[in-house]
Order: C-alpha cells, then sequence, then structure tokens
C-alpha cells in the first residue's frame, strides 16, 4: 500500500530560503590573468583576492572602515577597544577559548586601530583557513563584549600609551600629527588617552560596533593559494551572516593648525624631532613623486639626509616617512639627536628642505630612485601578509587594490619635471610642522 507524506508549506519554504540564501552569499570571485580579483558580497563586503601557489599560506584582512575618524576627543580610543573586544567572546566561546582555539591552528592574528580604519589581520597553513575565518566570523557576527574583558582590556591599552608616551620617536610622531591636526581626527592618536578611555563603557563599545560593523563598511582581502571556487565557498559561508548596515564615515574637516611648532620637554641626553609637510589627499602620480622623494631624501643610506649623520654628525637615527590616508598625506624628515645639538640638527633640516625646494631633484637621483623604489616595493609584497594589508588598505584609502603593481608599473613614466612641479606646489610653509620631544 502506498503511503503518502505531507509536507508543511512552511517547511517548504524554509528550505527553499535556506539553500538561495546560502547560494546567494558566495560572491562570484574571476582571478585575472595577474592573480587579483574582486567582488561584492550580497551583504556590502568588498572582497579582494591574491592567488599565490608559492606557499600553502593564506593571509587575510578584514578591515572596518572608521579608525579615529569616528570618534571625538571625548571618546578617542573607541574604535581601538571595540575591534580589540571583538575577540575577546562570541555566542559560543569564550576569550580564552578563542585564543586557545587559535593558537591550536597555528594562526598568526594582530588587531590594530589606525587613522582611517581598524582591522582583524591574520595568517594561517591554509588547511586551516576555514577553520579560522570560522572563529574570526563568529566573533564579527556574535561578539559578546564581556564585561571583565574591557577592563582587563583597557589596562592592556593604558600599558600601550605609557609605553608610546615613554618612547620619544613615538611621541613626537603623536606631536607631529596633533600639532598639525588638532584634537580632531587624524590628530587623535589611534589607541586613545588614559582620559579618554577611563570612562568607556560596553555600552559604548556596543553602540561603536553597531556604528561600524557592517558590510558596506567591511574590506575583506586575503592572498591565497586556494582556488577562486574554494576562496568563494569560504568566504560567503564565514561572511554571509555579517549583517549589511553601518553608518556612513563622514569625511573630515582636517582643520590645519596656526601654531607650526609642539613640543613636550623631556629630561633626557638625546631629543627626537619629526618636521615635515602635511598634505591633503594625493592623486597617483602625486603619490608616485612621494616615494620616489623618500628614497631621495632619507630612505636609504647615501640619500641626501644621511649626510647630517655621516659628515655633520648630528643624528644617532635620521630617515624620512610618507604617509598617504583616505583624505590626508603627509612627509617627514626625522631625527634623533643628542639634546645639544637641537638647534643644529633643527637648522640643518631647515636648510635640507629649502635645498630641495628651491633646487628640485636631479635626473639622476631620480634614475636611481625609481630603481629603489621598485626593488622596494617588490620586496614589501613578497610576503603574502604585507599583500593582504596593503590590498585591503589602498581599496580603502580610494587607489584601488593593485595599487603598489600599478605604482611599479608607472614609476617609469614620471618625469623630473613631474616631481619637482610636486615640490614647489604641495611642500609649502603653510603645511610645514615641527615636533620635538626632549629639550630644545
Amino acid at each position: 500500500m502506498n503511503k503518502s507524506v505531507l509536507i508543511s508549506p512552511i517547511f517548504i519554504l524554509t528550505v527553499i530560503l535556506f539553500i538561495v540564501g546560502c547560494g546567494g552569499q558566495n560572491p562570484v570571485i574571476t582571478v585575472g590573468p595577474d592573480g587579483y580579483g574582486k567582488a561584492t558580497m550580497p551583504n556590502g563586503i568588498t572582497i579582494v583576492v591574491n592567488r599565490d601557489e608559492t606557499t600553502s599560506l593564506t593571509a587575510a584582512r578584514i578591515l572596518i572602515g572608521g579608525g579615529v575618524l569616528a570618534e571625538t576627543a571625548a571618546n578617542n580610543g573607541i574604535t581601538n577597544l571595540m575591534t580589540k573586544m571583538l575577540l575577546k567572546g562570541n555566542a559560543a566561546m569564550t576569550a580564552s577559548e578563542i585564543t586557545e582555539q587559535l593558537d591550536f591552528l597555528g594562526a598568526s592574528v594582530s588587531v590594530d586601530c589606525f587613522r582611517d580604519y581598524s582591522a582583524i589581520s591574520f595568517t594561517s597553513l591554509t588547511e586551516n583557513f576555514d577553520q579560522v575565518l570560522d572563529i574570526i566570523s563568529r566573533c564579527l557576527i556574535s561578539p559578546t563584549f564581556p564585561e571583565d574583558e574591557l577592563e582587563k582590556l583597557k589596562m592592556e591599552v593604558e600599558g600601550a600609551i605609557k609605553a608610546a608616551d615613554d618612547n620619544q620617536s613615538a611621541a613626537s610622531s603623536k606631536l607631529f600629527w596633533k600639532t598639525a591636526y588638532g584634537d580632531q581626527g587624524y590628530g587623535l592618536p589611534t589607541i586613545g588617552t588614559d582620559e579618554s578611555i577611563a570612562n568607556l563603557t560596553v555600552d559604548d563599545i556596543k553602540a561603536q560596533y553597531q556604528k561600524l560593523v557592517g558590510g558596506k563598511n567591511i574590506i575583506f582581502s586575503v592572498a591565497t593559494d586556494l582556488p577562486a571556487e574554494n576562496i568563494s565557498g569560504i568566504i560567503g559561508k564565514r561572511l554571509g551572516g555579517i549583517k549589511s548596515d553601518a553608518e556612513p564615515i563622514a569625511a573630515p574637516a582636517l582643520t590645519l593648525q596656526n601654531e607650526k611648532s609642539g613640543f613636550i620637554s623631556y629630561d633626557r641626553n638625546q631629543s627626537f624631532v619629526y618636521m615635515g609637510y602635511v598634505m591633503n589627499h594625493l592623486e597617483p602620480k602625486e603619490l608616485i613623486a612621494v616615494l620616489l622623494l623618500n628614497e631621495i631624501m632619507g630612505n636609504n643610506v647615501g640619500s641626501r639626509l644621511w649626510y647630517l649623520r655621516q659628515e655633520e654628525k648630528l643624528a644617532y637615527t635620521i630617515y624620512t616617512q610618507y604617509a598617504a590616508d583616505k583624505y590626508g598625506s603627509l612627509f617627514r624628515a626625522a631625527i634623533g639627536t643628542d639634546t645639544s645639538k637641537v638647534k643644529l640638527a633643527l637648522a640643518s633640516l631647515e636648510r635640507e628642505w629649502d635645498k630641495l625646494i628651491k633646487d628640485g631633484i636631479t635626473a639622476e637621483e631620480l634614475t636611481d630612485a625609481k630603481i629603489n623604489m621598485k626593488n622596494n616595493l617588490i620586496f614589501y609584497i613578497d610576503r603574502k601578509s604585507n599583500r593582504a594589508n596593503y590590498m585591503a588598505f589602498y581599496e580603502y584609502a580610494g587607489y584601488g587594490y593593485k595599487c603598489i603593481l600599478d605604482m611599479i608599473e608607472m614609476a617609469d613614466a614620471v618625469t623630473l619635471d613631474d616631481v619637482n612641479s610636486f615640490v614647489m606646489s604641495k611642500l609649502t610653509s603653510d603645511r610645514k610642522y615641527t615636533s620635538i620631544v626632549g629639550k630644545q
């Protein structure tokens, strides 16, 4: 006798929605001949991929837009706390269980906050990548933000603030940003201050989570030897449950301060100085000009500023730095010197900046800088972890996830006039700032 099996229409609908929903969350990732690809998930997460079979490692970064730009002076440090608290407990695991399991899987995980964004970055054996991402995605989807973990984390951050303030180069760098931008936007320290984090509560952390953690505000980058279809399946399964909505991060005013010099007194035999220029967001060709100037001025032994150490004996360390953010940029020189030589060091830095602006660079310097720049970029992206990090950052900053490859390709087309015109138009006195930590 035939038996009829009655199936509830609701059950059928549930199964259909489950199948459609799961399938619909998998991004369609197409990797080009250069090994790179990009896709967008239904919940808004931007996926950028580099496929590299040279090692059986997978490196990834989950970038959450906001950073200190999503803060005020009153709650400065909340984004750093919120991002670190994501790994302090989820609906299925405690903080210690998360740490133990990630350690068991051999995953290297870091959580950091920057000026434009915060990020969870991790590297593991490719065979463990799915399990590692499963744990981290659970933390993004169902964080518990335990009160006791927040108090412990606050103490850790207070220790990090003290250590940074005790380090003269770190303290001078923080002072440089504050001198240029004040107590707002990029002028705020990325991990906050003792005063600003002291009264932050779990409710504050939860509100920041709701504000920032949504697919439309997340970039997921990965460098892996997995085939594209495998990447698609894993990412869809693990990240598809993240909510879509997040508050848009408003472009900051970034008002430059009138006072051009900042000073903090340290009773030590050494002082640390930063002197340089803050600028607006750079166009791709301008960014290449900054990288080339970095090679010429202070990134190598034999660069222009090396003379201050080798011949004038003014420095125990000297170099240049650049930063290219979503809304701003800088190019500055750093010098660590004996306190008795601070005035001479300042005068020498002024002289070298003035010489650059007045005379520009030479054709020979440009040729050498192009070689050094390209070699340094190629060396930098040799590691999958660096590749994953830069893909996410440059995509968020508006340069595109293949920015470093583009800069290597575009470098030869940059002319002497391009670089010298950049110097004249961007390195202007109204954008020049100095920070000194030590003795004047």
